[in-house]
């Protein structure tokens, strides 16, 4: 895969910054790996810093065990309050919303093919 500049990528204040793929966020302090970026910064003329290298990993769940105490919010967690108990021995308590849904759903729209779905 060529990567491209201003897309998966920007250059800013003399160093390449990572372009998230899913939101377009920039991603200061992110590195490709094994070389790429480096590559990268050869390619548009910057300082060429050396790899970063992963001293340790450790999972999401694992971390969290680490804290006595856990708590937050979100709107996903519902979906989820299984394995919130499972994992974590957490309860999953739904917040009902402050104001009334104004939002209008709709069924989904699903097409055979892309012609269909620009036709």
């Amino acid at each position: 895969t060529l990567y491209e500049k201003d897309k998966e990528y920007i250059v800013q204040n003399g160093e390449v910054v990572i372009v998230d793929d899913f939101t377009g966020r920039l991603m200061p302090g992110r590195r490709f790996s094994e070389g790429l970026h480096q590559s990268i910064e050869a390619k548009e003329g910057v300082e060429i810093r050396r790899e970063n290298i992963t001293m340790a990993t450790i999972t999401f769940q694992n971390f969290f065990r680490m804290y006595d105490k856990l708590a937050g919010m979100t709107g996903t967690a519902l979906t989820e309050a299984e394995e919130f108990e499972k994992t974590y021995d957490i309860d999953v308590v739904p917040i009902p919303t402050h104001r009334p849904v104004i939002r209008n759903d709709v069924q989904d729209l699903i097409y055979v093919n892309e012609k269909a779905k620009w036709n």
